[in-house]
């Protein structure tokens, strides 16, 4: 988008200008420099999981995501998270030193269909509970596979009720991102406006974008839209006879020849090259003046700095070839 020229401010109504992050496409080589660098920084004494996860350019979402793709990663990260909590690596050792007893007992257990997940951990163990049971889940593939498994052999009402959840919670993000696209256009384009008006936080929106293209693609055709708004309002102008306005959008439009609407118009320096000669002529009345001036000015700043006393020497160096 161009920059706006000063006479058109405060004609049209500012709107923020949307800046496309240029974030090439994620690669498993990528994403697991990603995974390292977030590890490295979370290590720092000090440092949040917010922090940690802003330094690498990513949401606090897309890392839980990670941690139910990757084991290796999940392990790493809930210890750190243990660790966070003011505590040891010592006492997180100690807390998981029976996890694969327990799998193997809780596999046993929900094999029968009178076990609930709730009821089976707590006759495996008091002291674990069911975030010991979702980190299972994160670090070991196979666990979750046989529990998934079981669930659908054993409980297969379970099975589809926890499907139709998925799909019920996946309707309700997609209403709540028609009623942001909605408010994004009512509110003059503006981000921070349409998430107060949802009432979500901007970082949604941002994991919205990078986790579902076809929000993504929506989301880039309403700021095509407010292009085609700024236009509007832009030729408003021009048709009341706004000059400024006028000369504004012939200098984008006449820079070249561009069948498409996103001009790009940059105001280039001219470059002038030349020199200017300075010719002064005196007569003889204008030199006669200016040395009686400087001969004036001289016999006054000897006065004030006392050089017509005869006990102050007044030396000139001249240098000689």
């Amino acid at each position: 988008m161009p920059t706006m020229p000063k006479e058109l401010k405060g004609l049209i109504p500012p709107s923020k200008i949307y800046t496309k992050k240029n974030r090439p496409k994620l690669t498993e080589s990528s994403r697991r420099k990603f995974k390292k660098e977030f590890l490295v920084e979370y290590r720092k004494e000090g440092v949040t999981l917010s922090a940690a996860s802003k330094k690498i350019g990513f949401s606090r979402q897309v890392l839980y995501k990670w941690t139910n793709t990757d084991p290796a990663f999940a392990i790493e990260f809930e210890e750190l998270r243990f660790i966070k909590t003011n505590k040891s690596k010592k006492e997180f050792d100690e807390k998981h030193k029976n996890d694969e007893e327990y799998k193997r007992k809780f596999l046993e257990l929900y094999s029968d269909d009178s076990y609930s997940v709730a009821s089976a951990l707590e006759e495996i163990s008091s002291e674990i509970d069911s975030k010991d049971f979702g980190y299972w889940m994160k670090v070991d593939f196979e666990f979750k596979k046989q529990y998934k498994m079981l669930q659908q052999k054993t409980r297969p009402t379970i099975a589809k009720r926890t499907e139709l959840n998925s799909a019920i919670v996946s309707a309700g993000v997609q209403d709540q991102q028609n009623k942001f696209l909605q408010a994004f256009t009512e509110n003059r384009f503006n981000v921070t406006s349409a998430c107060k008006v949802v009432g979500i936080k901007r970082s949604t929106v941002n994991g919205w974008c990078n986790a579902n293209p076809d929000f993504r693609a929506a989301l880039e055709a309403a700021q095509d839209e407010k292009e085609d708004w700024a236009e509007d309002k832009l030729l408003q102008l021009v048709d009341q006879g706004n000059m400024p306005a006028t000369i504004f959008l012939a200098k984008i439009l006449l820079q070249q020849r561009n069948l498409g609407r996103r001009h790009a118009y940059i105001e280039q320096p001219q470059k002038i090259e030349g020199y200017v000669k300075h010719v002064h002529s005196f007569d003889q009345d204008q030199i006669d003046a200016a040395v009686r001036g400087n001969q004036m000015d001289r016999i006054k700043y000897n006065k004030i700095l006392g050089l017509d006393d005869p006990t102050t020497i007044d030396a000139e160096c001249i240098e000689v070839d």
